[in-house]
């Protein structure tokens, strides 16, 4: 049985603004809940392309195993490391939240809300590129991971054109 994760935006296409709310669901395929002892959800951006790769956590959450379910953890700030390699610590935003989809009865199903924050947008340059996504890693009791992402865009992508003549 080869375990996935599905992860699915409340609205197509999957292009948001700066300071809205991205709503959304992920599911469990083929995953015996006896077995799993966490789960890791998380909104971020990264880089590619030349230079430093670099990575912002907007929203982090785990969902363990207490009194035999899955449940929500408390939120906390998000250590991250900029490129100068010192760590900074970024504030929640209010209304962030991942919990059991009610109107799914199995426990498989987690409804998500993050609201993004004003920067950065998504950039596809010729050198430099920042992407957007949404993270979901599930933990095995027996040490084997199963991770998904969705991209999406925040902000209008113009198609970056050069003329080298």
């Amino acid at each position: 049985m080869i375990s996935s994760i599905i992860i699915q935006f409340d609205r197509q296409p999957h292009e948001f603004q700066p300071l809205e709310t991205i709503t959304g669901t992920f599911r469990l395929v083929d995953v015996d809940l006896e077995e799993v002892s966490q789960i890791e959800f998380s909104t971020l951006w990264f880089t590619e392309g030349k230079g430093d790769e670099d990575l912002g956590i907007v929203f982090f959450t785990e969902l363990d195993r207490m009194n035999g379910l899955l449940r929500k953890m408390p939120e906390r700030a998000v250590n991250e490391e900029d490129a100068a390699g010192r760590m900074t610590v970024q504030a929640q935003p209010e209304g962030n939240y991942v919990l059991p989809n009610q109107e799914e009865a199995d426990g498989r199903s987690f409804r998500f809300s993050v609201k993004l924050p004003a920067s950065p947008l998504s950039y596809l340059g010729k050198i430099l590129k920042i992407h957007w996504c949404v993270r979901v890693r599930l933990f095995r009791k027996n040490g084997r991971e199963v991770k998904s992402e969705r991209m999406f865009q925040v902000g209008k992508v113009p198609q970056v054109q050069v003329d080298l003549n």
